[in-house]
């Protein structure tokens, strides 16, 4: 049977590429975008790798992550792999005292609320096929050369969804995997293409998350720096 993942935010950057490389691998991917005419688009080009369709989703939103979940339970029941890709910085640059309330809404609703809203609507049928959740993420402790406070505090939420429900699927006998992957800096539009020999390609940075995929090792409840190694918190 044919393997089927969604990936949120596919139509550009890192997850068009997740993207590509899932369908390189045999997998049915089902590409997350907010804009209808973007995703047409990424289909479009995608179906030259293999089996991928479009899924209308803003992870912004309650409603549209509910209309996809209804849509993938009712025509892609065999679903077994979600990455939860999309996100958004805020503004990288500003101190964190700086920031509305509303900012740091709309942040943490893309980074966090989102994803956990998608996976939790999405887990009877990764539970069904023992799939797996892959939440894409960064190092959250603040440093000189890094300190964005927006997108840091919306994506520590999401690495410790990561190890608590890791946790709870292992009391639970839950067969379900949930890991996170922090793929280092990649240029993207997220950060302005930024440039640097440290800086991966956002092809680059696919590789190094669908590999944790296929690795065949368990990687529940982790979060995983690029080079292998375990992020403590």
């Amino acid at each position: 049977m044919t393997k089927t993942a969604l990936v949120t935010g596919a139509n550009k950057g890192i997850g068009y590429e997740i993207s590509k490389r899932l369908l390189e691998e045999g997998f049915r991917v089902l590409v997350g975008a907010r804009d209808q005419e973007r995703g047409e688009i990424a289909v479009s080009s995608l179906r030259a790798f293999g089996d991928a369709h479009l899924v209308s989703l803003d992870v912004a939103d309650l409603n549209s992550i509910d209309c996809a979940v209804t849509t993938i339970k009712n025509n892609y029941p065999e679903l077994s792999l979600l990455v939860n890709n999309a996100g958004i910085p805020g503004d990288m640059h500003q101190a964190g005292w700086e920031f509305s309330v509303e900012d740091l809404q709309a942040t943490h609703q893309v980074n966090f609320i989102g994803p956990f809203a998608l996976s939790k609507g999405l887990l009877p049928l990764l539970t069904a096929n023992k799939g797996t959740i892959q939440n894409i993420s960064i190092p959250i402790e603040p440093l000189p050369y890094f300190n964005a406070f927006a997108y840091a505090t919306s994506k520590a939420p999401l690495n410790v969804m990561t190890k608590s429900w890791g946790m709870s699927f292992e009391k639970e006998n839950i067969p379900v995997e949930i890991f996170a992957v922090m793929p280092g800096a990649v240029s993207t539009d997220l950060n302005g293409r930024m440039t640097g020999d440290f800086v991966k390609t956002s092809a680059q940075a696919a590789e190094l998350i669908v590999n944790f995929v296929l690795d065949d090792e368990n990687h529940n409840g982790q979060v995983i720096n690029y080079d292998g190694t375990l992020a403590v918190y």
